[in-house]
């Protein structure tokens, strides 16, 4: 199995340095972000959270579009986090690479993460993140995949813990 680029990432700092260097240049990832956009992209993310929570409970059998609501709600909060740092973004892998470069400290063990979870982003975190880009692929493009109500709630759990989490770290930042 091919290890995926975020993976390598977390793994390899001076392969993210040099893929965060190509995206700089490349315009994937530009700078200039301004705190408007911070407090924009995290009242999004609460927007989305609502709009997913509302779907699962006043539609009922739409669970793919309360996925990728989810999924959306993460990645703003993930696009709040890179304002935060300055920084904007023109895909889902660049920013995945600034939550990485930012907020992922390599040199700390998971005890280490655990100590200071509301300072860092611990790895689950961003599996958390990957994995709900992956339900919200299928749940787009798929007419195979079948959503439950259980599913989307758990996945709900996730995004919801996400941008609590991202907004601590934005609060204390």
């Amino acid at each position: 199995m091919r290890m995926q680029k975020w993976d390598i990432w977390m793994k390899n700092r001076n392969a993210l340095e040099a893929d965060f260097k190509s995206y700089l240049k490349k315009e994937t990832i530009r700078e200039g972000a301004t705190k408007i956009e911070v407090e924009g992209h995290l009242s999004k993310a609460k927007r989305n959270l609502r709009f997913s929570r509302s779907i699962l409970d006043d539609l009922k059998d739409f669970y793919e579009w309360s996925i990728v609501g989810y999924y959306y709600a993460v990645y703003q909060a993930g696009l709040a986090l890179c304002a935060s740092k300055g920084y904007k973004t023109k895909s889902h892998i660049a920013t995945i690479s600034i939550l990485i470069k930012f907020f992922y400290p390599q040199h700390l063990s998971k005890e280490d993460l655990k100590t200071v979870a509301k300072k860092v982003m611990a790895q689950e975190d961003i599996q958390d993140f990957v994995e709900l880009k992956d339900y919200r692929e299928d749940a787009t493009y798929s007419i195979s995949v079948e959503y439950e109500r259980k599913l989307a709630d758990n996945l709900g759990e996730n995004a919801i813990n996400f941008v609590n989490k991202a907004e601590r770290i934005i609060k204390e930042n």
